[in-house]
């Protein structure tokens, strides 16, 4: 598979790329040498998908004699493990926001390059809904590699210093940003509204034959094992309320998590979607270790919805309960921030603090379910065994997630559960 891959982003991708423009007017390809070849990742939790890093050689280009660096991303060769993660959708999603959502945020920007300096370069994508005729194994996406640049994957496992915090929720806050400048823009734009156009063109990721995440369960199946263990600890019943309410709500299952991404105006934006630590690539000063800026990637989850569908995600996953109480308002400061950065001279900043606390009351235990199966993963002590996550009935792999990370786990759940209600958030 490796070899068969790597000979057709030889003679085939890079090839009809180059004809098609995706390395600039003039540029003809030479070559394609692969660094790695078929399934070398990030990291060891970034399983979705086969990353090939590698060098394009061209001539006639705008880029530098020694080849252009590219990363390209190719549906996960195990079937199961594609089906399972929903990857066509996924594939799809991710050359939407590129191809089309992107470069209308871009268009409704002061400085479109800084728009798209985002995220990694986008150059090419022969990306389809249906997949195409062999399961989508040749389809693929290929970006400009940062990693020359200095960019790289954070090293904290799980849960970021202030100093990556702040950074990731300002560039947050810019990418939402420039979805109410877009939406400002709908009347002197052709076209459908900026809204109806995501929503028009995004498809679901997260519904499985209809059930959120495969299972009729999944919801409260991993979901109550936060409010069990914040139970369990409340030995006073401070949070006897609060956790009824939370109980109650996951017993919606796929219903709640439809109510949970309802986009609800004029405060949706177009969101990430899966906005957390493994989706970041830091820069750092050289002198001092310190990062000075941030890219994102991996888009592959975007949907227009509450801004608090990626806040509360990312807040909840990846930083610690001490953290979170100590700077819980300074990094919504530094979110609004970064909303404010992109808003044009002139014109009120369209969201407040309030108004992101409000939209956490209503959407933010979007965060917390994401966090039920994902985190205890992440603090487990190995990685999920991908091949029996994938031969396994949807209860099984309930189980399975409530086995992970222990009670280090079951501790992290409940905090997050205990810091939500003391914010009034549930």
């Amino acid at each position: 598979m490796c070899k068969s891959r790597m000979d057709y982003l030889s003679t085939v991708v890079f090839p009809r790329a180059a004809a098609d423009g995706a390395f600039g007017p003039g540029a003809e390809y030479v070559s394609f040498r692969a660094d790695d070849c078929g399934g070398q990742i990030l990291d060891d939790y970034q399983f979705a998908s086969d990353i090939v890093f590698g060098t394009v050689t061209l001539t006639g280009s705008e880029w530098p004699a020694g080849g252009v660096p590219v990363v390209v991303k190719m549906k996960n060769a195990d079937a199961r493990m594609a089906a399972m993660m929903n990857m066509h959708e996924k594939f799809y999603n991710e050359h939407v926001f590129y191809t089309r959502l992107l470069p209308v945020l871009a268009s409704s920007s002061a400085d479109p390059a800084a728009v798209f300096a985002l995220f990694p370069r986008f150059l090419y994508s022969n990306v389809t809904l249906d997949g195409g005729t062999d399961g989508g194994q040749q389809q693929v996406i290929v970006l400009a590699n940062l990693a020359p640049a200095g960019y790289r994957a954070n090293n904290q496992k799980v849960f970021l210093d202030v100093g990556h915090v702040l950074l990731a929720l300002r560039k947050l806050g810019a990418l939402h940003g420039l979805s109410y400048n877009a939406k400002a823009s709908d009347s002197s734009r052709e076209g459908p509204s900026f809204a109806d156009l995501c929503t028009g063109s995004l498809v679901e990721t997260q519904w499985f034959n209809g059930h959120w995440y495969m299972s009729p369960r999944f919801l409260s199946g991993t979901g109550n094992r936060g409010v069990n263990a914040l139970r369990d600890l409340d030995t006073d019943g401070k949070y006897a309320a609060p956790l009824a309410q939370v109980q109650a709500t996951l017993s919606g299952e796929s219903e709640t998590m439809k109510a949970l991404l309802r986009p609800a105006e004029p405060l949706a934006v177009l969101c990430h979607g899966d906005f957390c630590r493994n989706n970041l690539l830091y820069l750092y000063d050289e002198a001092t270790g310190r990062p000075v800026d941030v890219a994102v990637i991996d888009p592959a989850q975007a949907r227009y919805a509450s801004p608090a569908i990626d806040l509360s995600f990312f807040l909840y996953m990846n930083t610690s309960d001490a953290d979170r109480v100590a700077n819980w308002d300074v990094y919504v400061a530094a979110y609004l921030d970064g909303v404010a950065d992109v808003t044009p001279a002139g014109r009120a900043v369209p969201l407040t603090a309030a108004d992101v606390h409000a939209e956490m009351r209503a959407h933010g235990l979007y965060g917390y379910a994401h966090c039920s199966f994902f985190l205890p993963a992440m603090v487990n002590a190995v990685p999920p065994d991908v091949e029996r996550l994938t031969k396994s009935t949807s209860e099984e792999r309930i189980q399975l997630i409530n086995e992970s990370g222990g009670q280090e786990a079951d501790r992290l759940l409940a905090s997050i559960l205990r810091h939500m209600a003391d914010r009034g958030y549930v």
